[in-house]
């Protein structure tokens, strides 16, 4: 069984590899400042790449202004909640259905991509597919040192600024759990893998493009190379800021926020971005 730790650093993973996808242009900003439609206090949006290389990985200091800044900061969910440790057990557990009736030579090309990735084809028998998803998509940074990773909800909460204010979540790990787990199919899988060979080219590209705010580079990069379905995009996005959206506007009206959640949720035309200002918020870049 994998140590908590590792454990809660592999689930992370599997949200980042996702949180990418369907990405639009707008300004060159991941952060955010909320205010109007009543608000008394001002509260702010932020789009996080869940993890890097601690070699890549930067906080701007309008990100570090901005905790100072807010009452209370919310996350997807929180992993630093021993609570969600223990609820995330039963969702890593192997699922031996998985590769049922699938094409014995579509799961032999997989066997083969986790031994090139030093996992053995047996993994699937110890943890769920959605974790022998996040580790491979763990390889493709090609991190120097796999315990120097760098969590930027992680980082936010160790903050000189931000210790001692309360921690929220917009959504439940059992949600977020379940949602991974019902996401992907073995051909799924196999489609990703199919592409593993372009996938640390990728990830450098994704990190630097993220780190220089460059969010045109981004939206060029994700366009057209999602492995997922429309439908399962949607479920994994667009419902899910949809359903954020029915939970902020309570939450600000009280106490100023910071709202950390993946890059990929902010932008489009169902993006949280456009759905804040859809709701009369008046949305303001911050650029620097």
């Amino acid at each position: 069984m994998i140590k908590n730790m590792k454990m809660k650093r592999i689930i992370v993973i599997a949200v980042a590899v996702l949180c990418f996808t369907g990405l639009f242009a707008q300004e060159n900003t991941l952060l955010w400042k909320i205010s109007g439609n009543g608000l008394a206090k001002d509260s702010y949006l932020f789009g996080t790449l869940h993890m890097a290389c601690a070699a890549d990985f930067r906080m701007a200091d309008k990100v570090k202004e901005t905790v100072d800044k807010v009452e209370r900061i919310a996350f997807e969910v929180d992993l630093s909640n021993p609570e969600n440790m223990t609820l995330m057990q039963p969702y890593i557990a192997p699922n031996t259905a998985f590769f049922k009736d699938f094409d014995p030579d579509k799961k032999r090309f997989i066997d083969s991509v986790l031994v090139e990735n030093q996992l053995p084809p047996t993994i699937f028998d110890q943890v769920s597919p959605a974790v022998v998803i996040s580790l491979l998509s763990m390889k493709s940074f090609e991190c120097k040192d796999m315990n120097d990773i760098k969590m930027m909800e992680k980082e936010l909460q160790a903050l000189e600024n931000a210790k001692g204010k309360a921690i929220d979540e917009l959504e439940s790990i059992t949600f977020q759990m379940e949602l991974l787990n019902n996401l992907f199919t073995p051909e799924d899988l196999y489609t990703y893998l199919k592409a593993s060979g372009e996938m640390v080219a990728f990830t450098k590209r994704m990190v630097k493009a993220y780190f220089d705010e460059n969010v045109s580079e981004l939206e060029d990069m994700m366009t057209n190379t999602a492995y997922l379905s429309p439908e399962k995009q949607e479920l994994l996005l667009s419902a899910r800021n949809q359903s954020w959206l029915e939970k902020m506007p309570d939450m600000m009206q009280t106490q100023s926020y910071l709202f950390a959640v993946g890059a990929g949720h902010l932008v489009g035309e169902k993006g949280v971005v456009q759905l804040l200002k859809d709701k009369g918020y008046t949305l303001t870049p911050i650029l620097d």
